[in-house]
């Protein structure tokens, strides 16, 4: 064989060998993944990296859950962060799941934050406080916190803000109000920023566990995916344990890949209980306190809630 055969032998096989690559790299599934700039879903944000040499992820950040919830029964997403509100909800119209939950990411991450000027000690200290809450979550959260601790929701005032965000610090700043049940990093920013503080009152001391959080997958996803499921629960669990083994590495991610401050992370993450196991019973008594509250009118039974929970 003459020299320049085996260079052309040689080049072809090159060719052939990075062609190869190239088409193992373009056939990497897609996974396309709703998130929420908040500090419990560090674990979804992790997939990314986590799985990369497995799967493409395109990552859609949405502002309210009730949104994510609507792109997942439409099949505009494959898996998406979700309130346990949401999947209630949607189990409460009585029918059949368009997605279900295959993944725990957090409980509590609600918390009472209150005005320096404000001294609470304990939960019969709340008794006659203005108290700024976003109706939904946060509202059942206080409820069943302040019943679980023998108090009456009826003796404090709640003061109601449309969305969570700065108006309701900024109330919470001036006094208007004494004190506001928020989402982190609401409650880290207003701490840091030194005109409030986290009394001892633990808003995920409750009936329910303080379920916030997990991760949903569209039903027609699951059902052709199962390995790719199989993979995101197992990394899911993984970063989870890392997280909370190794808070460093949770502060950093979410540092970098949402622009927060790092002094607001650091208070921020020791007041979320990363989770990543599925509670159907609690979601249930749950449930239960959002038909008392009126958030829903139908309250859905505990066979037809399991539904939507991946087994």
């Amino acid at each position: 064989m003459t020299l320049h055969k085996k260079i052309a032998l040689g080049a072809l096989a090159l060719n052939i060998a990075l062609f190869g690559t190239y088409i193992q790299a373009q056939e990497k599934t897609k996974v396309r993944v709703g998130y929420f700039s908040q500090l419990h879903d560090a674990a979804v944000l992790n997939l990314k990296q986590d799985l990369a040499d497995k799967y493409e992820f395109e990552y859609i950040k949405f502002q309210r859950y009730a949104d994510a919830a609507i792109a997942l029964s439409r099949g505009d997403l494959d898996v998406s962060s979700l309130g346990y509100a949401n999947l209630i909800t949607e189990a409460a119209k009585n029918i059949e799941p368009k997605f279900k939950f295959i993944s725990g990411l957090a409980r509590g991450a609600i918390n009472l934050v209150c005005n320096n000027s404000i001294k609470v000690d304990n939960w019969a200290d709340l008794k006659g406080k203005n108290i700024g809450i976003v109706a939904g979550f946060p509202e059942i959260f206080l409820d069943d916190a302040l019943q679980s601790h023998k108090q009456n929701p009826a003796d404090v005032k709640k003061i109601n803000f449309a969305v969570a965000g700065p108006p309701v610090l900024q109330a919470l700043k001036d006094g208007t109000t004494d004190c506001s049940a928020v989402f982190e990093p609401f409650g880290a920013t207003a701490v840091s920023n030194g005109y409030a503080y986290y009394p001892n009152t633990n808003l995920a001391e409750n009936s329910f566990k303080g379920l916030n959080n997990g991760i949903a997958a569209n039903v027609d996803f699951v059902s052709k995916n199962t390995d790719i499921i199989t993979d995101i629960v197992a990394s899911v669990k993984k970063s989870t344990s890392n997280f909370k083994e190794q808070p460093e590495q949770w502060i950093e991610l979410m540092t970098k890949s949402q622009d927060f401050p790092k002094a607001i992370v650091e208070i921020g993450v020791k007041r979320v209980v990363l989770d990543a196991e599925l509670y159907p019973k609690e979601a249930a008594i749950l449930a239960n306190n959002m038909k008392e509250l009126g958030l829903i009118r139908t309250e859905p039974s505990e066979e037809h809630l399991n539904n939507f929970f991946s087994k």
